[in-house]
This record gives structure tokens, C-alpha cells and sequence, in this order.
């Protein structure tokens, strides 16, 4: 059975790992509260980006965002591996306040760009913060809790990332523009507005990390460089199964959020724009769908975060695909999503997508060794990132050339094809020692 160390800390039902303090953990509660929030908001924020400050025509905006979004994820690939193996040298604390600068630049230059290729280019800005800011995230995460807590801890701070999108990004971000529209200004300075709030908040999440976060304590012995670290975390995948399939989970689980935050907001304002809604109307449509994807994987977490602390997790994420599965392959049979029958598929869909991140994650920090453990989140998040520019530059092609559910068809079928590698990995693989009692 897995037993408490007495030494750390018990806030809650949680119990801490020796060494962190209530303000270190308030820090990652923080974290976790603004780190996903502000990395997807610019995706949440594009259609009104392309529609009133660049003026890209509608045919082409599914190509466009999903190659913005190709080439956004391809830098972080080039660098989200290194940046975490450079972690296990210098400690997140220095990189995560780094990062969060670097994703304060991008939203400050963001709203300036006059056409496609300034719209590229500051987008690299951008992927610079977004290849260390989730990656110190799931490091901190994973950091944090006792073995024993570990589902419930990662369930938890996916409720808090969850909050985040929702309070954050939909609520207050997500109606900016309609609110300084309000006001008077114009539809483009009022988007500009509304990414240059985002940059403050980026500035003062970097603050946070550096005043918050624990400060790192170089290990001893010789070190290996930053290559063979990242070898190495890579190596571990491939011959663990379980943990090999938590990669993979990342591959699919990272693809989800694409086709959430790019694809089913620019489906909604384009079908409100058809409808007859302005701009900033159809796009607060487009949120309000969003939010309640959210809102369902808000009440979600908390059960598929004990389902994973109680079952085998591998079993765990079984579970969590077959929910993913089914909510993007109804969701690709919807025909108009501004319709009543929207909301329930919504609701699926935000189990699923949450199911995926806290069981994958669970099984990562199971299986994850403590020396490389920066390597291993890495190449977890470079998993991540693959799967963003595989499904962000195919989705934004079937979505200008089969349809706008297409993206949502496509992902079921992948949700549903790694479930049965799953359920290879769960009966062929063995017992891993740390949960063998539990299930």
C-alpha cells in the first residue's frame, strides 16, 4: 500500500512532499490558475484577431490558424525537450519567470501585426514563453505531491487550470473586446486592448514565479549535458510501456485543446457571423460554448482524479479515452453548433478532454524517476507539441476543404485508436510496483 511520509506537509486531502512550503504550493495553485489560461487565450482570441485587425477573408481563416498554430508548435517541439532537461540544471523557478515574459512580449506585439507574415512572426515571440510556461507547469505539478496523493493533486490543479480558462480567459479576457467596444473604440483597439491585458498578467505571473517558487539546489556528481539528458528522458519512454503510453497520451491530449481552443471557436463565430451577429457577438458565442466545455471538465476532475489514485492507471486512462472518443465523434455529427443540442455534446466533450490531461498525467508522475524528471516532462510536453503541429496544420486543411467538423471527426478516431493501445499496454504490461496494492 502506498503510505504518507509524515515529514511533508497535509493541506487537505492532499499530502505535500518534504521541503515545499504552504507558499510554494500556493505558487503552483497559481500557477496552474494562470499558465493554461494565458497560453490558450491567444488561440480563443484569433478569430476576432483575423476578422477585425488583419482582415483575413473567411475562406481562408482555417488555414491560417491552423498553420499559425503548426508553426507556433513546431518551435516549441525544436525547444520544449531541451528546456526541460535545462531544468533539471537550473530549476524551474528561473525558466517559468522567463517564460512568462517571453508570452508577455508576444501579446504585446501580437495585436500589431498589419498582415499574414507579421502575424507569423510575432507568433514566434509567442512560442518562445509557450515552449517553457506548460512545461514548468507539469513540473511543478508533478513536483509537489506525495505518491500517494498524486491523482487528486493533478486533479485539483486541473480544476484550478480549468478556473483559470473560464474565469480568465472566457470571462474576463474572452469578453474584452465587447466591453472596451462599450466604450467607444473601435472593434480593432478594442482587441489590441484586450491582448495588451493579458500581457500585464503575464508580467505579473512572472513576478509571482520568481517570488513564489522554490529555489533550486544543484545536484551532485557529474552532469550530464543537456543532449544526453534529453536522450535520456526519451530512452525512458521507449522502454517503459506505461510510461511510453502516457506520451502518447500527451500526443492525443495536447491535439485536443488545438481542436477545442482553434476549431470549435472558429466554427461557432463563423456559424454566428452567417447568422447574422457581429463579430463580437458571434465571438462571445464561440465562448460561451467554450466555457461550458470547461465548466463540465471542472466538475469532471475531482472523479477521474480519485478513479486514478484508486485504479490502476492505466485503467484510468482507458476510461478517459473511450469519454474522448465519444464526445469529439458526436461533435463531428452536429450540423449547426449554435444549436440547443451543442450543449450536451460540449459537456462530453469537456469530460473527455479533461479525463485525458489528469490520468495521462497521473501515469507520467508514476512512472516518471526522480533524476529525470525534467527530461521525462519534456519529452512528454515535445510528445504534446507533435501532436499540436500534426493536428493543427491537417485539421485547418479539412476544415477549409471537408467542413468544420472534420477536425472534430478526425480526433475521435485517434482518441479512439490509442484507447486500444491502452488496453494492450494495461493487460500486457504488468503491474507497476508503486500501485500494485491499490488496484
Amino acid at each position: 500500500m502506498l503510505r504518507a511520509d509524515p515529514a511533508g506537509l497535509k493541506i487537505g486531502p492532499y499530502w505535500i512532499r518534504p521541503g515545499l512550503s504552504r507558499g510554494n504550493v500556493a505558487t503552483v495553485i497559481f500557477a496552474s490558475f494562470t499558465s493554461i489560461a494565458l497560453t490558450v487565450y491567444l488561440s480563443l482570441i484569433q478569430p476576432y484577431v483575423l476578422n477585425e485587425i488583419v482582415h483575413i477573408p473567411m475562406e481562408r481563416q482555417g488555414s491560417v490558424t491552423g498553420y499559425l498554430t503548426a508553426m507556433q508548435e513546431t518551435l516549441v517541439v525544436l525547444l520544449v525537450g531541451f528546456i526541460g532537461a535545462w531544468s533539471d540544471r537550473v530549476g524551474k523557478r528561473l525558466i517559468f519567470t522567463l517564460g512568462f515574459l517571453a508570452m508577455a512580449c508576444g501579446y504585446l506585439i501580437y495585436p500589431l501585426a498589419s498582415s499574414e507574415t507579421e502575424l507569423f512572426l510575432y507568433r514566434a515571440v509567442f512560442a518562445l514563453g509557450l515552449s517553457a510556461v506548460p512545461v514548468m507547469l507539469s513540473i511543478s505539478v508533478q513536483d509537489t505531491p506525495q505518491e500517494i496523493s498524486r491523482g487528486k493533486w493533478i486533479a485539483i490543479n486541473n480544476i484550478c487550470q480549468g478556473l483559470g480558462i473560464l474565469l480568465l480567459a472566457t470571462f474576463l479576457l474572452g469578453r474584452a473586446p465587447a466591453a472596451f467596444q462599450s466604450l467607444g473604440l473601435e472593434p480593432a483597439m478594442a482587441g489590441r486592448l484586450s491582448l495588451w491585458s493579458a500581457c500585464a498578467i503575464c508580467l505579473f505571473a512572472s513576478w509571482m514565479m520568481w517570488r513564489g517558487l522554490p529555489r533550486h539546489t544543484a545536484a551532485q556528481g557529474p552532469r550530464q549535458s543537456i543532449f544526453r539528458q534529453f536522450g535520456a528522458g526519451i530512452q525512458a519512454g521507449l522502454s517503459n510501456p506505461r510510461l511510453g503510453l502516457a506520451f502518447a497520451a500527451a500526443f492525443i491530449g495536447r491535439g485536443d485543446l488545438v481542436i477545442i481552443g482553434n476549431f470549435l471557436t472558429l466554427w461557432v463565430t463563423q456559424a454566428g457571423i452567417d447568422a447574422g451577429l457581429d463579430t463580437a457577438a458571434a465571438s462571445g458565442r464561440a465562448f460561451m460554448l467554450f466555457g461550458i466545455v470547461q465548466i463540465a471538465a471542472l466538475s469532471w476532475a475531482a472523479v477521474i482524479g480519485v478513479i486514478a489514485d484508486r485504479r490502476n492507471r492505466v485503467t484510468a486512462l482507458c476510461i478517459a479515452m473511450a469519454l474522448a472518443s465519444a464526445g469529439y465523434s458526436l461533435m463531428g455529427q452536429l450540423d449547426d453548433p449554435l444549436s440547443g443540442l451543442a450543449i450536451p455534446v460540449a459537456v462530453l466533450l469537456g469530460m473527455g478532454e479533461i479525463s485525458v490531461i489528469v490520468a495521462g498525467g497521473a501515469l507520467l508522475g508514476q512512472e516518471a524517476r526522480v533524476d529525470l524528471q525534467g527530461a521525462v516532462i519534456g519529452a512528454f510536453n515535445l510528445m504534446g507539441g507533435i501532436g499540436i503541429v500534426m493536428v493543427s496544420g491537417l485539421g485547418g486543411v479539412i476544415y477549409d476543404t471537408m467542413g468544420p467538423t472534420m477536425p472534430f471527426v478526425l480526433m475521435g478516431l485517434l482518441n479512439g485508436l490509442l484507447l486500444m493501445a491502452a488496453i494492450v499496454v494495461r493487460f500486457s504490461a504488468g503491474e507497476p510496483v508503486a500501485i500494485a496494492a491499490v488496484d
